[in-house]
């Protein structure tokens, strides 16, 4: 498995710089990479959520399915509940709620999709989409109700009808059914999915393309926030998931969740609901870049 890792780490890191590349040389300008964003939230991620799923039901899967789902609403919950007190208004003073929501939220959507897929295959995809159903709800919700200061009921019902869950709901419908889609539409379902990993990674390499490296560590804040988001979150997944004897390709799959870098919504959120002078850009840029150093060990340590 860890062969599979590292091999799929390789390429993800390759797809990054080649993102990275063509920002550089003006292939890929803001106003694409705002467009394939779109896309990949609003089309291909929830059609590769849909697809994640095992064509024949199986209660083994199913069983997998569950244990993803159940594991992210208390480790989730459990995270905001320590982001609210570990980046109070006593230590972090102005916009707190970027901290918060970059110690809870990760980027599961662009760089997990990728790497579960590649090493852990079907199984791991199906823990994947049982995860992603209460993370992408939360995201919506109290993800935005951070940012949004004129939050309503309304807010909430968005939240929990988009199409990032639309595409899981309805893969687990079909899944438990036994309802499969006809040979000319799985296969385009299938080539829509695959959209998933390269535009996501072509998009982090964007983002990285342009960051102001000679500023990044200068804030100790954002420091602070990046460390303790790449390393509290999948040491404390483990612990937890070790405790109550979880499979160990739900281990696997959420301590690799809980590892990745925070989540490139910060800056979308930001720009959405704020547009004011953040750290959001800044943040997301180092816990990427850390990541490339703690990802690796952290799953040599608690994976392998």
């Amino acid at each position: 498995m860890l062969t599979d890792f590292y091999a799929g780490l390789t390429i993800v890191v390759i797809l990054i710089f080649t993102g990275f590349f063509l920002s550089k040389i003006k292939i890929i300008t803001d106003e694409g990479v705002k467009f394939l964003s779109n896309l990949i939230l609003t089309v291909a991620l929830p059609v590769a959520f849909f697809n994640s799923f095992p064509d024949e039901f199986n209660f083994a899967d199913f069983r997998l399915f569950l244990w993803g789902l159940v594991s992210c609403v208390v480790v989730l919950s459990l995270l905001i509940l320590f982001s609210q007190v570990l980046f109070s208004k006593k230590l972090i003073k102005n916009n707190n709620y970027e901290y918060k929501f970059a110690f809870a939220f990760n980027n599961t959507s662009f760089i997990g999709y990728p790497l579960v897929s590649m090493a852990f295959g079907q199984e791991g995809l199906v823990a994947y989409a049982g995860f992603m159903l209460p993370w992408v709800i939360a995201l919506f919700t109290y993800g935005v109700w951070l940012f949004n200061d004129n939050y309503t009921w309304k807010d909430t019902l968005k939240g929990i009808v988009n199409p990032n869950v639309v595409g899981i709901v309805l893969g687990a419908v079909f899944f438990i059914f036994g309802i499969q889609l006809p040979s000319l539409i799985d296969k385009t379902v299938g080539l829509i999915a695959g959209l998933t990993t390269p535009l996501a990674l072509l998009c982090i390499g964007f983002m990285l393309s342009e960051a102001k490296l000679k500023v990044l560590f200068k804030r100790w804040q954002v420091v602070f926030v990046c460390l303790t988001q790449l390393t509290i979150p999948p040491i404390f997944t483990w612990a937890l998931l070790k405790m109550v004897g979880a499979p160990p390709v739900i281990i696997s799959v959420l301590v690799l969740m809980q590892a990745l870098p925070t989540a490139a919504t910060l800056g979308l959120f930001n720009k959405k609901y704020k547009n004011t002078e953040s750290e959001s850009g800044e943040i997301v840029t180092l816990s990427t870049i850390l990541a490339g150093i703690t990802v690796p060990i952290l799953i040599y340590f608690f994976v392998a």
